[in-house]
């Protein structure tokens, strides 16, 4: 019989799936009518105004299908699984955007918006051969929208589609046999604990912006192959290559922002696979950059040029593959499940690539190229030295982040490194350092041909200042390390000529060159990973013989320290004091008071609290979120590593008391405490406390001094209200005892206390802290870095006007 479901907004995903129709069938025909615009043998006028028609309907499907998405998440619509698979309606709204791409189908979404928006601004800026950009973009779109279908088509399943009932998906369930099954879902399952951060709000926007925008500098690099005008589109592309690069860079640095506030494993970048995914392209952009303004100035490196920009959006797709079909599940935290996709994902990406990388490799002769050798003292030389250090970098990053798939591929059983970081640092140190010593030594020389004099005198000099600097450094930090202090000289190296070149330009008045400014940003972004990571210091070591429990490994028993509220501990140079939780559970946030202390006069010269929040996740465990205290020279940086499940301790048992007849001033002794008995009298009010006229509330007066010096005092009331008597009994959890007034015996001037005694609850917080030095050089050099890139942009975008 069917049953006809009460309260479903069935409207919202109808519509929503006729726009993901609309999108995928209208970006194929814009995709046909750029590509017969631009390639077809007459001009004809018709296919231009199809294309553009096509392309608008598409655009309007793309925010149709985004909007009525965020319009189900925000109305808490759990008849749709998305949903309820990622929301909740206890969820600050500002985390809403989260849950919007929390899930693949949303992330899909989010990259197909991006790039119906940069399709949209090529549309309208019309550059030379945009309609065979377009309808690469459209094409891609194309793909994309396949991803959110959710149809099976001889029995093999496209796409999944974000409009899917949560009935459809748990179908077997008993509930959805009733008609007002919505009435027994109070709440969705809510957004995973990690991403409820700012930093995911705006970090996965940006970088898939970065993903889109990396897909121009690929349609132009194919454009130029199909159409065999193999120079033309060098000069056009290169802001658009420049935009990518700082929106990529942008979001890779957000993530590892998020990573330094939300994740606990003391860091801004761990090499997980996932993050490895995002970088290697961004690599490859930047390569192709640099050959690219070679190109641009000498004719050299179009061929590298091309490679590099078509392999860049090739590792895009790579890398969504990685993390979207499954394979990554047992190597990063970040990855996808894989929701059947697989070979859906492997269709796009060969489709994509193939073709491409094909084509170059088919016209790889025919690419012009200036047969003269270029000059050893000329900047387009060691541009392309740098350039291939660029590409080695990017080959062992992706075959070592890539294990899981040649394990897959050939069958084989290889581990992924079992310490990344110190497994990916072994090869990409030295990288860094030839990379800095080209990137700021190349800006000295000239194109085609340099004064070697010149280059030399001012090489000795800078070597020599950077020298002197990195002496310096070493002799205050101890790196002790030669790769570190290779490292330390070469960054200082790009610091020092970078600056004085801005410098220069400054006192000359002349422009200053993007490429300076973005090396000086990258030299002292590596300046600031080198000092922040190498020279870490963990301050919460524990020094006492106590074990932290079975559940802590022999370092991190070295690395946390055990805080029981109200009992001061010394780390580093701070009294460290925790003051209690507070908030509703399941979210706490744990006070914890820092005091640094004149060392001559005792005072007090600081103090603040920190709030470093965990729960207890019944599916993921200790969810801890940092907090950090930021110096201008340091961050204080804390995480809570093990609390005490209060959930578990609020479901206590009835107490069973032992009776006391004692008088004033008798004492009590117990296991581990003595109990004095002050006095009795008048309860007064206290907080959460009423008393009603007629109330007779008493209140015995006992002091508490606990066998290890502690002295705490408790005040249990005996109520009589309406000739009935009402226990209000002192619950001290910290010292496992509850107290209570029994009885009153006037007669005999005596009273009769309950005594429970447990083992003490103790209020207790396992804290890991760790000083990270200068580590605002990272922040402050990525901020340059991206700088760089904008001036270089809007340098580039002024040439190019000038010269059309």
């Amino acid at each position: 019989m069917e049953v006809h479901y009460l309260g479903e907004h069935l409207w919202a995903g109808r519509l929503g799936q006729i726009a993901v129709y609309s999108s995928l069938i209208f970006s194929l025909a814009a995709a046909i009518a750029f590509f017969r615009r631009e390639y077809g043998r007459s001009e004809q006028a018709g296919w231009l105004q199809a294309a553009r028609i096509a392309y608008l309907v598409h655009f309007i499907a793309v925010i149709a299908i985004a909007a009525i998405l965020f319009v189900i998440i925000q109305n808490h619509w759990f008849e749709y699984y998305y949903a309820w698979a990622h929301s909740s309606r206890e969820l600050p709204k500002e985390y809403l955007l989260s849950c919007f791409w929390e899930g693949q189908e949303g992330s899909f979404l989010l990259w197909m918006f991006w790039n119906a928006v940069l399709g949209l601004v090529v549309l309208w800026r019309r550059p030379p051969a945009f309609c065979g950009v377009l309808g690469v973009v459209a094409l891609v779109q194309f793909f994309l929208s396949s991803m959110l279908l959710g149809i099976y088509v001889f029995g093999y399943k496209i796409g999944s589609t974000p409009f899917a009932l949560l009935r459809h998906e748990m179908q077997d369930a008993p509930i959805f046999q009733r008609a007002d099954y919505l009435s027994f879902i109070a709440d969705g399952n809510g957004l995973n604990p990690l991403l409820q951060n700012y930093w995911m709000v705006i970090h996965p926007p940006v970088l898939f912006l970065g993903f889109a925008a990396s897909l121009l500098p690929f349609a132009w690099a194919a454009h130029g192959l199909v159409s065999r005008n193999f120079t033309a589109w060098a000069k056009p592309v290169l802001p658009w290559a420049l935009f990518a690069a700082a929106a990529l860079g942008t979001g890779i640095m957000m993530g590892g922002a998020w990573a330094y506030e939300s994740l606990t494993f003391g860091g801004y970048w761990a090499w997980d696979p996932v993050e490895n995914a995002s970088l290697v392209p961004w690599l490859l952009l930047i390569a192709g950059i640099h050959t690219n303004v070679v190109f641009n100035h000498t004719g050299r490196s179009l061929r590298a040029t091309f490679l590099f920009y078509l392999m860049g959006f090739a590792l895009v797709l790579y890398s969504t593959f990685l993390t979207r079909s499954g394979i990554l599940g047992d190597t990063s935290v970040h990855a996808f499940t894989d929701l059947g996709m697989s070979g859906q994902l492997l269709i796009y990406m060969a489709s994509i690539s193939l073709p491409a990388l094909a084509l170059l490799a088919w016209h790889w002769r025919r690419i012009p190229t200036v047969q003269q050798e270029e000059e050893a003292y000329s900047r387009e030389f060691w541009i392309f030295v740098g350039t291939l250090i660029l590409l080695l970098s990017s080959i062992q990053i992706t075959f070592s982040t890539s294990i899981p798939v040649w394990n897959k591929i050939f069958g084989t059983n290889w581990a992924p490194p079992a310490e990344p970081i110190e497994h990916y640092n072994k090869w990409q140190l030295p990288i860094a350092i030839v990379i800095l010593l080209l990137s700021a030594s190349g800006l000295l020389l000239r194109y085609r041909k340099s004064d070697v004099r010149k280059f030399w005198r001012q090489m000795a000099w800078f070597s020599g200042i950077s020298a002197v600097l990195a002496g310096l450094l070493e002799w205050y930090f101890r790196f002790a390390n030669a790769a570190a202090i290779l490292l330390l000289f070469a960054s200082l190296f790009g610091v020092v000529v970078c600056g004085f070149l801005i410098l220069d330009h400054f006192r000359r008045r002349r422009t200053i060159s993007g490429g300076s400014v973005a090396h000086f940003g990258f030299a002292l972004l590596l300046l600031g990973v080198l000092i922040s990571s190498a020279k870490k210091e963990v301050i919460s070591v524990n020094r006492g013989p106590m074990s932290l429990g079975s559940s802590f490994s022999e370092e991190q028993n070295r690395t946390n320290v055990l805080l029981i509220k109200g009992m001061p501990v010394t780390m580093h140079r701070y009294v460290v004091t925790y003051l209690g939780d507070s908030v509703a559970p399941p979210n706490y946030y744990y006070k914890v008071l820092w005091e640094r202390y004149d060392t001559a006069s005792g005072a007090v010269r600081e103090q603040f609290v920190l709030l470093p929040n965990a729960q207890i996740n019944p599916r993921m465990g200790l969810i801890a979120n940092p907090d950090t205290r930021h110096y201008w020279y340091k961050d204080l940086y804390t995480h809570v590593t093990s609390v005490p499940d209060k959930t578990k301790q609020a479901q206590r048992k009835e107490p069973v008391f032992t009776e006391h007849t004692v008088a004033i001033g008798d004492t009590i002794r117990l296991s581990r405490a003595t109990l004095t008995v002050e006095g009795i009298g008048s309860a007064e009010k206290r907080e959460g406390q009423q008393w009603e006229e007629g109330d007779l509330p008493v209140e015995a007066r006992i002091t508490i001094k606990m066998d290890d010096g502690r002295w705490h005092s408790a005040r249990p009331v005996q109520l009589i209200r309406d000739l009935r008597i009402f226990y209000l009994d002192e619950h001290l959890p910290e010292l496992g005892l509850t107290i209570r007034l029994a009885r009153v015996l006037p007669d005999e001037r005596k009273l009769i206390i309950g005594v429970e005694e447990r083992e003490p609850e103790h209020d207790f917080i396992v804290l890991t802290a760790i000083l990270f030095p200068y580590i605002n050089l990272v922040w402050l050099g990525t901020i340059f870095t991206i700088l760089g890139f904008v001036l270089a942009l809007l340098q580039r975008r002024r040439q190019y006007a000038v010269a059309s």
